[in-house]
């Protein structure tokens, strides 16, 4: 089952993210012991500057993280910890960069069900939207005091430690200061986004999230949708069935957008979405889109943009079908395929796609003979190798 990831915004969400962390602390941790009643909640979920985040396994709350940026009563990790040194530092930066000075933010009170908390993706897509919401508050610098025991996951999200771990009492644990730039930990997020999506940008601090396993289904071709993906980490499989063949049209990787027409009408999918491997996505629904297309509507700008470079696509598919040789066809949708394939962990300049012969032979609207005749010329002349179910690209993209 996926797990979607939020911010809470509605009263029941906001008294789930209050009971998860009493689930978590004090039931399953037997942390805050003088705790009464069977909620947590402090002075800073009042602020107006404040998100709580919410991740639902169906309507299991299943993880929550705070996310603050500062005021007159600063941050919470400033009741534990005196960070005054690390603000001037951040301060300096600032100003040094033109800024009048550092806007500081604070992510905490991470709280994973137990049955959940080997979900290293989950602990990802808290902080990953929790960074998304920092971005687009303006958010410079972001501290934290983190438990002791999570501190190697914040290391290798790009935190570094003021000091060795202190005892806080009121929390009976052990915690270690740590602080970072925010840019360093968005391009920890979204490196491998920033740059290919201009709805990234446009509409940060708007997202979901979605976790889906190897194999699961997004979304299925007659399905009604609201929502618009991008591929955060992981790959997803476009396909569609003809007759009693399932054939994948594409694979695409991080960074791709898929769904984007859900966003501008009410029409059904039209074609399969799955999980190709553990697969992240960053979701955009109609509703928010258009709420923010009607108060600017530059917002229209990144989607329409999106939109004029599928149409010239299909006007070149269109092209290709009409008046392209057998050759030009095969050419032109073996570059469609690669376009899509993913890079080989072992040697990246190499890359492969998941696609049948006879998938790739309906593509391009060639016989299957002339289709295999066509890729065992080209895997004689080492440009690829190919499987019944695959094509492994070397190098340069086929011409």
């Amino acid at each position: 089952m996926s797990i979607r990831i939020k911010v809470a915004t509605t009263a029941k969400e906001l008294s789930d993210v209050y009971r998860l962390r009493y689930q978590v602390y004090v039931v399953e941790e037997g942390l805050y012991g003088s705790v009464s009643g069977d909620i947590i909640i402090d002075q800073f979920d009042a602020l107006p500057n404040t998100a709580n985040i919410i991740a639902y396994e169906g309507a299991t709350p299943v993880g929550t993280m705070r996310t603050n940026f500062d005021s007159e009563v600063l941050l919470p990790a400033d009741e534990s910890y005196d960070f005054s040194e690390y603000r001037e530092r951040a301060n300096e930066q600032a100003q040094a960069q033109g800024l009048e000075r550092a806007l500081l933010g604070c992510s905490g009170m991470l709280a994973i069900a137990k049955k959940w908390r080997n979900r290293r993706d989950l602990f990802r897509a808290l902080f990953k939207l929790s960074c998304d919401v920092g971005h687009s508050w303006g958010v410079s610098h972001i501290i934290v005091t983190a438990r002791s025991e999570a501190q190697s996951m914040y290391r290798r999200m790009g935190f570094e430690a003021l000091e060795d771990e202190l005892w806080y009492e009121p929390a009976g644990a052990h915690i270690v200061p740590m602080v970072s730039e925010l840019e360093r930990i968005y391009q920890w997020a979204f490196g491998g986004m920033v740059g290919k999506s201009d709805l990234l940008e446009r509409f940060s601090g708007c997202f979901q999230d979605l976790l889906f396993s190897a194999g699961d289904s997004i979304f299925c071709e007659g399905d009604q949708g609201d929502e618009a993906y991008i591929v955060s980490a992981g790959a997803v499989d476009i396909s569609r069935k003809e007759g009693d063949d399932q054939l994948n049209l594409a694979t695409l990787s991080t960074g791709s957008l898929f769904g984007e027409l859900s966003l501008i009408d009410e029409q059904a999918r039209s074609a399969d979405a799955t999980a190709a491997k553990n697969t992240e996505l960053v979701v955009l629904n109609r509703k928010t889109f258009w709420d923010k297309a009607h108060d600017d509507p530059e917002y229209l700008r990144s989607l329409l943009s999106i939109l004029s470079k599928r149409l010239r696509d299909v006007d070149d598919r269109a092209f290709a079908y009409a008046h392209g040789s057998t050759d030009y066809r095969l050419n032109f949708f073996l570059n469609k395929v690669k376009a899509h394939a993913l890079p080989l962990n072992k040697s990246p300049q190499d890359s492969k796609a998941k696609i049948r012969t006879t998938a790739f032979a309906y593509m391009a609207s060639t016989r299957l003979e002339e289709t295999v005749a066509f890729l065992d010329q080209l895997q004689l002349e080492g440009q690829l190798k190919y499987t019944d179910t695959s094509i492994t690209f070397y190098g340069e993209q086929t011409q």
